[in-house]
């Protein structure tokens, strides 16, 4: 009987404090304002260009690259991929300047298979960071059409009622609920809030000149139990990750077994 291939990866790998700021230093990045999440975000671009594995997550993401200058540190990045550990690396040599082929240190680079299935009703334990974000389809009267907004606080000015209390974990529950239902491949049975602030990213301006300036946006890591309802929806789901701006360090769904 043939094994079916893998169609996802799990990526470790451990990138070099020093080298990441020297990246930020060539492309023009005020370090001070930049987080590592983007710092990370630019090489994985530079490294493997299309095939840079999204979504990702790190440790220490709150840091800014000010902090992290000295050579023995290193950010460790976990990350889903199509591709193993061996076809990254043969990318990043075709690909990659040796200055940014280095920021990784591929002594360390650990990769395994993800399941080829998983069953529908299976459930799972899972912990994931995302920036709860919806975007306004209307004008209203503390926001424009198309801007981008807090779940929270996108409610709470819909009810403009002081008298009415709005739960933020509830209302972050109800967007998780509402985007696993949107891309149909698993059931959420339970979330709550295991970390909340108010995360400052960096983002270049598009054109010829282009500029960074800084957006404040939700930082949430959600932890709690899922059911899988359909097995290939679901391998999607891994692959793409979940909300808003996946390929800045959210959206990665970590899951683990549940005990019997």
């Amino acid at each position: 009987m043939t094994q079916q291939a893998p169609e996802l990866f799990m990526i470790q790998m451990w990138m070099k404090s020093r080298r990441l700021a020297e990246l930020g230093k060539m492309l023009h990045l005020p370090l001070r304002q930049t987080s590592n999440s983007y710092l990370v975000h630019c090489a994985l671009y530079e490294l493997f260009q299309k095939q840079a594995p999204t979504p990702f997550c790190l440790e220490d993401h709150h840091q800014y690259m000010s902090d992290y200058t000295n050579s023995d540190r290193y950010l460790p990045v976990l990350c889903y991929s199509a591709i193993d550990k061996e076809d990254l690396n043969e990318l990043a040599k075709g690909f990659a300047s040796p200055s940014v082929y280095h920021i990784l240190n591929w002594d360390r680079l650990l990769s395994k298979p993800m399941p080829v299935e998983y069953p529908n009703g299976m459930k799972l334990g899972f912990e994931l960071r995302v920036c709860p974000v919806v975007r306004k389809a209307s004008d209203g009267k503390k926001w424009e059409k198309g801007q981008e907004v807090d779940a929270f606080l996108s409610r709470v000015w819909e009810v403009d009622d002081e008298n009415v209390s709005i739960e933020r974990e509830e209302v972050y529950n109800d967007w998780l609920q509402h985007m696993l239902e949107k891309q149909s491949g698993a059931k959420l049975l339970s979330s709550q809030i295991k970390r909340f602030s108010l995360e400052r990213m960096s983002r270049r301006t598009h054109g010829e000149n282009r500029k960074v300036r800084i957006i404040k946006r939700p930082d949430v890591v959600l932890t709690g139990t899922l059911e899988v309802q359909n097995s290939e929806a679901f391998k999607e789901l891994l692959k793409i990750g979940i909300g808003r701006h996946k390929s800045f360090g959210f959206g990665m769904l970590k899951i683990r077994r549940m005990k019997n």
